[in-house]
């Protein structure tokens, strides 16, 4: 007898205006796991450096978001601003070039694209009321094989061409 109950309620879902209820409870747990875990882990600053092959750049355990600010960019023969090449040792165009002044411890080209990129910030700012402001940020993308004696030529150019604040890229390592 209760064989015939049990084959009766299995032919049930096969009669037309009798569907059953689905129950997506654990679907949307899932997906909501997913989202909070994806938005977790997106990085919202919004600004792309690109990094030049030549560089080697150190990894970290800090967890510091990036800011924005003018990407430098420094190997240990080459400078780039803004993924423009301000200075290259190995060229034969910078041994007749004057490249250090103030006793040797700013970089002129690297401080003439500075302060030219700080001047264009400033009329955009003036032109515009909406534009953000000048920051004097300068994000440094250091080889990690760079000698400090010329880290702190690069950091003294951008100091005096008004870039006063220097945050470091690095790899961060997750553990």
């Amino acid at each position: 007898m209760s064989r015939n109950r049990s084959i009766r309620k299995r032919n049930r879902h096969n009669i037309p205006g009798n569907e059953g209820e689905l129950n997506i409870t654990s679907l949307l747990d899932i997906l909501s796991f997913l989202l909070i875990s994806l938005l977790a882990n997106y990085n919202y600053s919004g600004q792309l450096v690109n990094i030049p092959g030549e560089i080697k750049i150190p990894n970290s355990t800090s967890i510091e978001s990036q800011k924005s600010g003018i990407a430098v960019q420094a190997s240990t023969h080459k400078i780039w601003v803004e993924d423009k090449l301000v200075l290259d040792l190995t060229s034969s165009d910078s041994v007749n070039k004057i490249l250090y002044d103030e006793g040797g411890r700013r970089i002129v080209p690297l401080y003439a694209e500075l302060v030219k990129i700080k001047d264009e910030i400033k009329a955009i700012k003036m032109q515009v009321d909406k534009a953000n402001d000048f920051s004097g940020r300068a994000n440094l993308v250091v080889d990690e094989k760079m000698k400090y004696d010329d880290l702190r030529k690069i950091m003294y150019t951008c100091a005096s061409a008004g870039f006063k604040e220097f945050k470091f890229l690095v790899l961060s390592e997750i553990k």
